[in-house]
Parts: C-alpha cells; structure tokens; sequence
C-alpha cells in the first residue's frame, strides 16, 4: 500500500487523472466548509473492481443510494491509511488498497468574497484479497459540494453505510453454493453499469471507474 500524506503530490504523478475544479457558495456553505478543513484534508474514496471489471457498492443508510465507499480524511492523516480504514469500515472486512488514481482539488469561496479554502478528493483503486475470494463471496459518507469528476455535486453527509436497500449487479444469493461476505449482505453488491438507486451526486464517481 502506497503512503500518501499530501494530495499535491500527485499533480504530476504518472497514470493519476489530476483534476482541480472551482465553487462558489454562499456565507452560510462557506462557513461550514472553513470548519471543516480545521480537522479534514478532504474525502478519500475506494473503487474495489472484480476480475469481470464490475464495481463494488454499498447501500448506505447516510444517503440515498449505492455509494462507493468513501470518508473524510484528517488534517494529518495518511490518505491511504485512512482510504484501508474507511473501506474495512464500510464494507466489513479488508481489501487491497492498490493506488491513487483520480484526484480532484477544489477550491471553495464565498460569493462575493477572496478568501477560499481547499480540499481535495482522492479515489484509490482497491482489489479483493485472494485469501479471502471464492465463487459469490469477496472478491461513509458522501462527497462534500463539487467533488465529483467534471464538477458533479453532491449532498452533505457523512459516515459508514448500514442502511438496506435493492441488491443491484448479482452479488448471488444469500447463504447460497460459496456464498461469502458480499453475496451474503444486501447492502454490498457488485455492478457494471451505473444503478438507478446511485446516490445523489455519487453518479459521476461511480461512472467514471465503471469506464
């Protein structure tokens, strides 16, 4: 696994998609997103793909619809520990954190206003661990305003999913012939295509490691 302490790093990292972006709020949004960069670097986000490239999703209960897995980040934690972290939390068990591969860095301020703060999303690349694979079995949160990839929003809202919701990609069936952590739990499932049920601007993200 990668160590990874500042996101600038990657500006000129080979094979990293390093975009920036800019958003402009009102008093109240900016207010909150100066708060939050007090104790947060920004969002980290996991893309866990299958050997038939599909994506790995789950349900969560903080927003409305499948998400990658994803969760803030400290002001001076390791980007990928906190991505190893937030993807055993949210899918409840380990994966194998491979790379950074999408990096956006966005600068946020007030409408009328010079002053702005940044944050940035960072999304690793993630496989199943072998030891842990088998037929049907292995293989928080949301983005802050403008994260997605081209700008996308998003909802505010944070933390691991626990919600249940409609299985989507053929995950197999519950305590079925090899049935393991994800077909097992309805709110995991793999997918190669983007679900009607994609959480509110989770589309753009989830698209984009689906090619």
């Amino acid at each position: 696994m990668v160590n990874l302490r500042d996101p600038e790093s990657l500006r000129e990292e080979p094979g990293v998609d390093f975009r920036e972006q800019e958003q402009v709020v009102d008093a109240e949004q900016f207010e909150t997103a100066v708060e939050g960069a007090e104790n947060q670097s920004g969002l980290v986000v996991v893309a866990v793909t299958d050997e038939q490239d599909r994506l790995l999703l789950a349900d969560s209960e903080w927003v409305d619809g499948w998400t990658l897995p994803n969760g803030p980040v400290g002001a001076d934690e390791d980007w990928a520990v906190a991505a190893d972290r937030w993807a055993e939390d949210e899918l409840s068990f380990p994966v194998q954190i491979e790379r950074p591969e999408l990096a956006i860095r966005t600068e946020t301020r007030a409408e009328g206003g010079e002053e702005s703060v940044v944050g940035y999303t960072v999304a690793f690349t993630a496989s199943l661990i072998p030891a842990m694979g088998g037929p049907g079995g292995m293989g928080p949160g949301s983005p802050p305003p403008g994260v997605g990839p081209d700008g996308e929003g998003a909802q505010e809202g944070e933390g691991p999913p626990a919600g249940g919701g409609p299985p989507g990609g053929g995950g197999g069936p519950p305590g079925g012939p090899g049935a393991g952590p994800i077909a097992s739990n309805p709110n995991l499932d793999w997918f190669d295509g983007v679900p009607d049920e994609v959480a509110p601007g989770h589309d753009a993200l989830v698209q984009y490691f689906l090619g």
